[in-house]
């Protein structure tokens, strides 16, 4: 079946989520910063709070304790070690730097693009209505997407990996699973939760991550505007 409806992840996947993290452990910690490549202190900082997340969602824990707890498990990690202070004040200069987020530059062109071929185009993202919608009204995305089909976890009430917030997306917009393709960097949000939904997936794996399952997604890419042929072969 033809793919109708794409969406996509937002935190490192239509823009650079690495920036601000990079630019606030810097500030934060700049002995620290000069010890560590901070890319893969990043993306261990992403797996932890993926994990975390579950247990946010599942009230196990305060958004301030997951703030707190995935820097520091992820420090822990490569075996360095910072207090609780200094993780909400790494927090603090993290949610400062938000302001300056930038859309991945191809992204405008893409979506540009899968509007004028009639595809629906929406977003759906983990994370509280606030701060997720600050950062939409920074990238200014409600120019490209409505905000009809932008979709974050807290006002669903259902967060990714649970592929419920792929079923209730679907619902929403009125389409089947089988139409709907979801693309976004984190392979159990972004992939396997989808396609345990019955939707496609694609992989934007521009950081060089390893799967964990043996899932396998429409395509792996690490060039977003390779996505519009991938979708008009898709007939």
């Amino acid at each position: 079946m033809a793919i109708n409806a794409i969406f996509f992840d937002l935190d490192d996947t239509l823009h650079d989520h690495l920036y601000p993290f990079s630019k606030a452990f810097k500030d934060s910690f700049p002995a620290l910063s000069q010890q560590m490549d901070v890319e893969s202190l990043y993306k261990k900082f992403r797996d932890f709070s993926d994990l975390l997340w579950k247990k946010y969602s599942n009230q196990e824990l305060t958004l301030e304790e997951l703030r707190i707890a995935r820097i520091v498990m992820a420090l822990e990690y490569f075996q360095k070690g910072i207090t609780n202070e200094q993780a909400s004040e790494f927090q603090a200069q993290y949610e400062l730097n938000l302001d300056q987020l930038q859309l991945f530059a191809d992204v405008p062109e893409l979506i540009n693009a899968l509007k004028a071929m009639g595809k629906l185009v929406g977003i759906i993202t983990n994370g509280p209505v606030q701060h997720q919608s600050n950062k939409i009204h920074s990238l200014d995305l409600t120019s490209y997407v409505s905000r009809d089909h932008i979709f974050i976890s807290d006002e669903v009430g259902v967060a990714k990996p649970n592929k419920q917030i792929f079923h209730h997306v679907a619902k929403q917009v009125n389409m089947l699973p089988s139409e709907m393709l979801y693309i976004g960097d984190s392979w159990p949000n972004d992939v396997v939760a989808p396609m345990e939904a019955g939707w496609k997936a694609i992989w934007y794996n521009h950081r060089k991550r390893l799967p964990d399952t043996p899932h396998k997604p429409l395509e792996v890419i690490n060039d977003l505007l390779s996505i519009i042929d991938i979708v008009d072969k898709e007939k």
